[in-house]
């Protein structure tokens, strides 16, 4: 099966203003979690969010300047673009494909609940109600930046950017567009901050990724953007998306199946989509929330999938210790600081996993690892698992193995 090469990286987060910053924090396990991120009310969550982004807020755009959504998106798609060295002309036949959960709800999510209210500014109420729409980054960035190929915007939960690079595969292959920028924005908003608390998913401290003692979740944001294209060009290529596995399980709406049967089925699609034996896997970059049942269902799909290899078990990893859980943007962001560890040679570790659960039967990577010269990572897989049993795949592989 063809693949698509990356040719473009853009990745920001409180923990870096570019990938490389971003890489290095993860690297050196310098973990950006703080209030605004735990399980416990956060006064000046807006303060810290904003305070945080105070340069990049500045720099961007002056269309795009209206919501926080856009301006951080177009920091990391231009990053993306200007790496892949696209013309303007390959730009406006790309595609473009979206994901995110929250889009720019802090713009309206405030000013609609004060609709009723004598005091309440008729201009702020319009400007709410325009801004509901998922899709209107969408359409501002593409705008923007001249991108009038096909589109595609996707909300389904934390595996959204994921399944977007999954479309943006099909879409290569089948020759609907030779370019395809994918990326995925997301910012913390009262709506999911209370709904995890109500679920009683969001840890008190630093999550613990496949730990013995994990507790929950921590929020992060996010933004990052990838661009593939058939590979027709010489350009150097961070690696190569080579297979995609998706699958909704159904058990419950915000609990993911404990046999682990959803996940098992994405991984072993993604393995059949590249053609791609399991032994043959060094690395697999977990969705790793940290919460309780998360873990165990995609730790028993990887026990599941590879358990007839006749090689070890691939080494397991998170990093949401360092970044905190950036949902839809969650599969994009990961992605990204994947395909620069493959780069290394290396493994990320998973940071605060400081006794690995053993019910858990899989190989936790604790700390990064730089595999030796004669023993290359040619190949990792990038999980995800979403409410609603949404599962995700994505197979990439190096360069040197195309």
């Amino acid at each position: 099966m063809s693949t698509a090469k990356i040719v473009g990286l853009g990745a920001v987060s409180p923990s870096g203003l570019t990938k490389e910053d971003l890489f290095q924090s993860v690297r050196n396990s310098e973990s950006n979690i703080n209030r605004a991120c735990l399980g416990h009310e956060a006064e000046g969550l807006a303060v810290i969010s904003q305070s945080n982004w105070s340069t990049l807020l500045a720099e961007s755009p002056e269309p795009l300047k209206s919501n926080r959504c856009t301006q951080i998106s177009a920091w990391s798609l231009s990053a993306a673009l200007k790496e892949s060295k696209w013309t303007a002309s390959q730009i406006a036949e790309a595609g473009f494909v979206f994901s995110s959960t929250t889009s720019q709800i802090s713009q309206w999510e405030e000013v609609l609940f004060r609709y009723l209210e004598e005091s309440a500014n008729p201009e702020q109420l319009r400007a709410g109600v325009q801004n509901q729409s998922l899709g209107a980054p969408m359409l501002a960035l593409a705008s923007h930046f001249g991108l009038r190929g096909p589109r595609s915007l996707i909300t389904s939960s934390c595996s959204a950017s994921l399944q977007a690079l999954a479309v943006a595969l099909f879409w290569i292959r089948s020759k609907k567009v030779k370019r395809c920028l994918v990326g995925a924005t997301e910012l913390h908003s009262n709506l999911t901050r209370v709904g995890f608390q109500s679920l009683r998913l969001l840890s008190p401290k630093i999550c613990r990724p496949f730990d013995k003692n994990r507790g929950g979740i921590n929020l992060g944001e996010a933004s990052a953007f990838l661009c593939l294209e058939a590979d027709d060009r010489e350009l150097p290529a961070w690696g190569y998306l080579a297979g995609a596995g998706l699958s909704t399980d159904a058990f419950h709406a915000t609990s993911p199946d404990p046999s682990g049967q959803g996940s098992r089925r994405a991984l072993e699609m993604a393995l059949a989509s590249a053609q791609v034996k399991p032994e043959q896997i060094g690395w697999i970059y977990a969705h790793g929330t940290g919460s309780i049942a998360n873990d165990a269902s995609e730790a028993k799909a990887v026990q599941q999938t590879f358990q007839n290899s006749s090689a070890p078990q691939p080494w397991l990893s998170g990093t949401k210790a360092i970044h905190g859980h950036t949902l839809a943007a969650s599969g994009a962001l990961e992605s990204v600081l994947g395909l620069m560890a493959m780069k290394r040679n290396e493994i990320l570790g998973t940071f605060m996993c400081e006794e690995p659960d053993p019910s858990l039967s899989v190989r936790i990577a604790l700390e990064t690892k730089t595999l030796p010269s004669n023993e290359s990572l040619n190949f990792f897989i990038k999980n995800s698992l979403g409410f609603g049993g949404i599962n995700a795949s994505s197979f990439f592989k190096n360069g040197s193995s195309q």
